[in-house]
C-alpha cells in the first residue's frame, strides 16, 4: 500500500529552508516500518498544485494506527526535526493507493504523473493499457482506495531522462482505458525548477 502527501511550502519559508527541513529521506520515528519510495518537486511549474508529493511505502492501513499512536507520544513531541518539519511544509492532503503495477526500481531524473479519472475501468484493464505502452519507462501504477485521497483517484507514473523523450506522453494523454484530467511533471525533491 501506498500512503501519499500532498505538500506545498508554506508561505514565507525560503525554498532553502522547505528543502532542508522538507526533505523526508530520513526515518522518522525509530521503529519506523514505512519506506519513502520517492520525493518529487513539480519542476517549471507544470502541473497541479500541491507542487509536492512524498510517497511513502507502508504495510498496510494498519500503519495509521501506529502513526496516531506515535504522534500522541512523548516521543513525537520531543522530535525536534518533526517539529521544525511540521512547521516549514504545509501538508495539503493525503491519500491512500494500492499499488496496481510497479518497475524494480523509480529511479529517474524527470517523471511524468497522469491524474487519471478511469470511470469504471477494472485493475486489469488499467493494468492492460499501461503496460502496452512502450514509451519511456513505466514506474508506478496507482489506485485509490476507496475515497480515501483526492481526485482523480489513479496516478500513472513514467520516468524519463529528458522533457523530449516525455513528450509523447505528454501529447497522447488521451488512454482509452482512462481519462486523463490533469499531468504533471517532476524532479527528485530539491533539484525541481520553481
Amino acid at each position: 500500500m501506498i500512503y501519499i502527501e500532498f505538500i506545498e511550502r508554506e508561505a514565507g519559508t525560503p525554498i532553502e529552508v522547505f528543502r532542508h527541513l522538507g526533505n523526508q529521506q530520513s526515518a522518522w520515528s525509530e521503529e519506523a516500518t514505512d519506506r519513502m519510495i520517492l520525493q518529487l518537486g513539480r519542476t517549471l511549474r507544470v502541473g497541479p498544485r500541491p507542487s509536492y508529493l512524498c510517497l511513502w511505502e507502508i504495510p498496510d492501513i494498519g500503519r495509521l494506527d501506529a502513526w496516531e499512536e506515535y504522534f500522541h507520544s512523548n516521543a513525537a513531541a520531543e522530535n525536534r526535526r518533526s517539529q521544525a518539519m511540521h512547521r516549514a511544509i504545509s501538508i495539503q492532503r493525503a491519500g491512500l493507493y494500492d499499488v496496481l503495477w510497479r518497475a524494480e526500481t523509480l529511479d529517474s531524473s524527470l517523471y511524468l504523473i497522469l491524474y487519471c479519472e478511469p470511470g469504471g475501468a477494472t485493475n486489469e484493464a488499467l493494468i492492460n493499457a499501461y503496460q502496452r505502452i512502450d514509451t519511456n519507462r513505466q514506474l508506478l501504477l496507482l489506485r485509490r482506495v476507496g475515497k480515501a485521497g483526492p481526485n482523480p483517484p489513479v496516478l500513472a507514473i513514467w520516468g524519463g531522462p529528458t522533457y523530449v523523450a516525455l513528450e509523447p506522453l505528454i501529447r497522447d494523454g488521451d488512454r482509452q482505458a482512462w481519462n486523463v484530467v490533469d499531468l504533471g511533471i517532476y524532479r527528485p525533491f530539491g533539484t525541481e525548477i520553481l
